[in-house]
């Protein structure tokens, strides 16, 4: 993996001091922005401590960066490095600048999935690690109440512990937790995972499923071959999609939505692809009835209008934002950005390019769509690497009216958080 915006590392100093130094001043949004899906790392202050867990083989922690003073690397247990980090992803000074620069009020700090020990068999060490995971993140809130708030992590493999770490994280002030799409291949109407999202519901805490494992890291040697990460980023591009609608049809197959219909559930990138699956997933039932004899019975579309399914905006195109609109409302869809990592909707300026840059930031796609017809002209600079042409001739951008940008942006976030 490169950095976080996808430069080479040996201009990982030279690339934050520009942006520090040289911000493009970002247009106020008239609606305050509040960012649900946000990433956090270790600090590599914590490297020392955490080596007691190198046993766990899929265990990574971070440590400092031989050579970039502003940045780190995540490694594994084997010392080998899986990411390159800015100090953004762990450094609460650094996340509140740039929430500055980008115009954002508030974020939602969500520890980085593959931190998460979800793998972890030994119980008193899953546990272990998710306290630090969230306490790491209490203490970026700590320091600026104002501007961010947290999601915990749980170690979900063992449900007693799991509910406990739930009610410690709810008492420090966090509205909900993350988990990931599968739990270590086990998918999320597993028997062991209900009487968690059981205890989330009664607690009024929001859960955030962000796809990792599963199609991301298949196992199976064929598909391992096809979805290796240097083909053409399969895993993130199109892995994560398909794990977050297998998320989904685990969380609606399996009854939780239908037996839990307070729990409010958000699911990350979208929705992945189970939105534009809807109708296919509601036609599969009526067709093979037989094939549903032990889901729910309440179908896709109904499970999206009666339960608390909720999705971020980060779609990345005007008309697939669209369509999750019409498919869920804007009280159900919340901006979202991946803040810090390659895919979110980051003020990317790739080195390498002379092209125009997309000032891509948080909630850009929101704020920039039209209201009218009028604006039509004026909103396509903000879309200038899209074509505005089809087979059948001209089109145009989705029009999003003020009150729908305002819902967007904030009020689906307070509401999902139960945000009093």
């Amino acid at each position: 993996m490169q950095s976080l915006r996808t430069r080479p590392r040996a201009a990982a100093t030279e690339s934050l001091n520009r942006i520090v130094s040289e911000p493009r001043p970002i247009a106020a949004s008239k609606h305050p922005v509040w960012d649900v899906h946000t990433h956090t790392t270790l600090a590599p202050d914590t490297h020392a401590s955490l080596a007691r867990f190198t046993h766990h083989a899929d265990f990574v922690r971070v440590r400092a960066h031989a050579t970039a003073p502003c940045c780190a690397e995540i490694i594994n247990s084997r010392g080998e490095v899986v990411r390159s980090i800015e100090h953004n992803a762990y450094d609460a000074e650094a996340r509140r600048a740039e929430c500055d620069r980008h115009g954002v009020a508030i974020q939602v700090l969500s520890p980085t999935p593959m931190m998460i020990p979800d793998y972890v068999e030994d119980a008193a060490d899953a546990a272990a690690i998710c306290k630090i995971l969230n306490d790491g993140n209490a203490a970026i809130v700590s320091a600026f109440p104002q501007r961010f708030t947290a999601l915990g992590a749980l170690p979900m493999m063992f449900a007693d512990l799991a509910i406990r770490e739930l009610e410690r994280v709810r008492g420090l002030g966090m509205r909900g937790v993350e988990i990931n799409s599968n739990i270590n291949g086990l998918d999320l109407d597993d028997p062991r995972f209900y009487p968690i999202f059981e205890a989330a519901a009664e607690s009024s805490m929001a859960i955030f499923i962000h796809p990792w494992g599963g199609f991301m890291s298949p196992q199976e040697g064929h598909l391992k071959h096809r979805m290796h990460q240097e083909r053409n980023w399969r895993p993130w591009l199109l892995g994560m999609g398909l794990e977050t609608a297998l998320a989904f049809d685990a969380m609606r197959c399996g009854g939780i939505h239908q037996r839990l219909p307070q729990l409010r559930v958000m699911y990350a990138h979208g929705g992945g692809a189970f939105p534009a699956m809807l109708g296919r997933l509601e036609h599969g039932s009526y067709c093979r009835p037989d094939l549903f004899r032990e889901a729910s019975q309440v179908g896709p579309y109904e499970t999206v209008q009666s339960s608390g399914v909720y999705a971020d905006a980060l779609t990345h195109d005007p008309w697939v934002l669209d369509m999750l609109i019409q498919m869920l409302g804007t009280r159900r869809i919340a901006m979202g950005s991946d803040y810090p990592y390659p895919l979110g909707e980051m003020d990317i300026t790739r080195p390498d390019s002379d092209d125009q840059a997309r000032n891509i930031y948080p909630g850009h796609m929101i704020q920039h769509l039209p209201e009218s017809l009028e604006d039509m002209k004026g909103a396509w600079q903000h879309f200038h690497w899209l074509t505005r042409e089809t087979a059948d001739g001209p089109r145009r951008l989705p029009l999003i009216s003020s009150e729908q940008k305002k819902q967007l942006l904030s009020e689906t976030a307070k509401e999902w958080l139960n945000w009093k």
